[in-house]
């Protein structure tokens, strides 16, 4: 395997896991953006599509504040919608590939991330994996209809 088909691999594994979020929200309701497991009323499941584009926002922040000046974070007060969270997570997507691509370009390494670009990679997945998991589970215990395509669909990532 070639370099430039590692890199290719690597951008392509980021843009699938950003496809599997826009596939999670494109199965919602804006009624579903507020349900929680939670008894105090917090970490609803527009939350946490918020955070992790906040979190996104913040790693980009770390790498070069120029990719963020026309962004700004979601705060729990914003009202979330499909359309935004959408919107969001695309933007953020891009420039996350960005990060991906220029540290690729210089050796690996990700300033504001010291383990480099494979690492960083992991790092987002993993975050927002976590999340998809604790969206599904607050859907199911809310009584939300689960289709086949966010039971089975997200995970066939040949096809995403």
């Amino acid at each position: 395997m070639n370099k430039s088909t590692l890199e290719k691999q690597i951008i392509e594994t980021w843009f699938i896991n950003h496809r599997t979020n826009l596939m999670l929200i494109g199965e919602l309701t804006q009624e579903a953006l507020d349900y929680t497991t939670s008894k105090r009323g917090g970490g609803t499941i527009g939350h946490q599509l918020a955070h992790i584009y906040n979190m996104r926002f913040l790693k980009l922040e770390k790498y070069d504040k120029k990719l963020i000046s026309d962004l700004t974070t979601i705060t729990a007060e914003d009202k979330k919608t499909i359309p935004m969270l959408k919107d969001c997570h695309t933007l953020s997507a891009k420039r996350v590939a960005e990060v991906l691509e220029d540290g690729l370009k210089k050796d690996a390494t990700i300033k504001g991330f010291t383990r480099g670009v494979v690492p960083l990679l992991g790092y987002f997945i993993s975050h927002e994996a976590h999340h998809r998991g604790n969206i599904l589970l607050t859907l199911k215990t809310c009584g939300f209809k689960i289709t086949d395509k966010l039971k089975y669909g997200i995970w066939e990532w040949n096809k995403i």
